[in-house]
């Protein structure tokens, strides 16, 4: 069973708004602290220089399972103040969730095309999401897409593949660099406790058309991926590097290893979306689990960085009714926690949306009341994880 595809995109960028806003300094709030983030606004490197593919083995699986929750919107909006940031980010971290996943825009990051080969990096925006999660006790799972203006190899679609996935490449070492253990950001903000990205999404959904426009190849997202997990390594090979979120991963991972038979030993992790009915995202589990089995990959985890409904329009694809959705993700997640799949990491989709226009169902996915405050969905989110991280027998089956 594969995962149906997306209609439109699940709300990943907010709107331009003129572009990419990036304020001189930003502010993260925590416990009442004002914390200033100081933003590095040119960063000029030159690339790594070339190397043959990459023979770092698999990394072993970590220990256990983190739960937490997308907080793209927060960020992708431009629609909140630091202080508004900061209240949601703190009623996150209440609910028990540890990580936070959230885009890492190379668009935003590198406006500019390299000059002499020289690569020039705005870290605002993402020092912004680094700094905020991390004032709050949430490590970020960073997803690094999409592509620069720049780089579009069709002209205007940030979601169509780079010209050239070395450009990529080199802006996941430059990010891998600042962001990971022992990172400039972590070096230039002593006043924060480091909470340095240890797994890194390479791009989202490159198996939906939505988001790999014209259309999916797994030749060329195989190529992509290890040319960025190469790339990182060179800089922080403690770093996991994940496929990225797969609607369909029993077609397209396949069809990845086919392309590049290499994969099978230099996948760090495979980062699936199994929207649906509660059943469903157990199956689509267990199905993604399978075909790993099925490749020879077996020790390789699963990374469920979405699945939720959204609560309007009726009819429309993951709608589920408030209370219905209450349950759902109580229930899922503490499925999740005792699945028995490898699966590393669950994150819901998605925390907070803006809840307009009821005829759009990518702004009634959120949890969180827009204004801040808890809600019957947060107390089920938090619920769910109490249930997974919660002693039990044996897990539950998982292969078919």
């Amino acid at each position: 069973m594969t995962s149906p595809r997306k209609a439109a995109p699940r709300g990943r960028r907010g709107p331009r708004r003129g572009g990419w806003r990036l304020a001189g300094a930003a502010l993260a709030v925590a416990a009442g602290v004002v914390i200033a983030i100081v933003v590095v606004a040119v960063v000029v490197t030159r690339p790594a220089p070339p190397r043959t593919p990459s023979v770092r083995p698999a990394l072993p699986p970590p220990g256990g399972q983190s739960f937490g929750v997308n907080v793209n919107r927060l960020f992708n909006d431009f629609a909140y103040t630091a202080t508004e940031v900061g209240a949601q980010l703190q009623a996150v971290r209440a609910t028990g969730a540890t990580i936070a996943r959230s885009d890492a825009l190379w668009e935003a990051t590198e406006p500019q095309a390299p000059v002499a080969g020289r690569h020039r990096y705005d870290w605002g925006f993402d020092d912004t999401i680094a700094g905020s999660l991390a004032a709050h006790g949430l490590t970020w799972l960073p997803i690094l897409d999409y592509t620069a203006r720049w780089a579009q190899s069709v002209p205007g679609q940030d979601h169509s593949p780079p010209r050239s996935p070395a450009d990529y490449a080199a802006y996941a070492s430059a990010f891998a660099g600042r962001y990971g253990a022992g990172g400039s950001f972590w070096r230039q903000h002593p006043q924060l406790t480091p909470l340095p990205v240890r797994t890194i999404e390479i791009w989202n959904e490159p198996d939906n058309p939505e988001f790999w426009t014209p259309g999916p190849s797994p030749a060329a997202y195989a190529s992509l991926y290890l040319g960025a997990r190469n790339a990182i390594d060179a800089v922080d090979p403690s770093v996991r590097v994940i496929v990225g979120g797969l609607t369909s991963a029993p077609v397209f991972l396949p069809a990845m290893v086919r392309a590049q038979p290499r994969l099978r030993d230099h996948i760090d992790g495979v980062a699936i979306h199994p929207y649906g009915t509660p059943r469903v995202v157990l199956a689509r589990v267990r199905d993604a689990r399978a075909t790993l089995v099925s490749l020879g990959m077996a020790s390789v985890p699963l990374y469920v960085t979405e699945f939720g409904w959204t609560t309007e329009p009726p009819g429309a694809l993951d709608y589920a009714p408030a209370a219905r959705r209450d349950r759902y993700i109580t229930s899922t997640l503490g499925a999740l926690g005792h699945l028995g799949c490898g699966v590393a990491a669950s994150l819901l989709y998605t925390w907070v949306t803006p809840e307009r226009r009821i005829s759009n169902s990518q702004s009634w996915y959120g949890i969180a009341e827009p204004d801040g405050g808890s809600t019957a969905a947060t107390a089920a989110f938090a619920a769910g994880l109490r249930a997974a991280t919660q002693p039990t027998g044996a897990p539950l089956a998982c292969p078919r």
